[in-house]
């Protein structure tokens, strides 16, 4: 939760390039063992890899952290269901291959 804090503060108060300096410095530091973040450490790489495909996206808002790292978090679980009220996802695409993200519960 640390990181998504980190994430929206870096973001809302000096931009989304200092995040991802910011979360490849933290991912670094992982990398070679210095800090450690369990569960999501393996995540971390691919998570950035989903901001910075949408950092133009949403009036060059981009997506942050905690929307990348669940777009990343679905793909490793082979799913496209997310519960969700972020509409966000609507034009975000699942890295598992599906057209779209379903959305629950909207989209029952």
């Amino acid at each position: 939760m640390v990181l998504t804090e980190l994430d929206y503060l870096l973001t809302s108060k000096i931009g989304a390039s200092a995040s991802m300096n910011a979360l490849d410095f933290v991912a670094r530091q992982v990398e070679v063992r210095r800090f450690e973040i369990p569960e999501v450490a393996p995540h971390v790489r691919g998570t950035m890899a989903v901001m910075r495909g949408y950092q133009d996206a949403d009036d060059s808002r981009g997506v942050g952290l905690t929307d990348a790292m669940n777009v990343v978090l679905a793909a490793a679980h082979r799913t496209a269901d997310l519960f969700t009220s972020d509409r966000r996802f609507r034009f975000m695409r699942p890295l598992t291959g599906h057209s779209a993200f379903r959305l629950l519960p909207d989209d029952l």
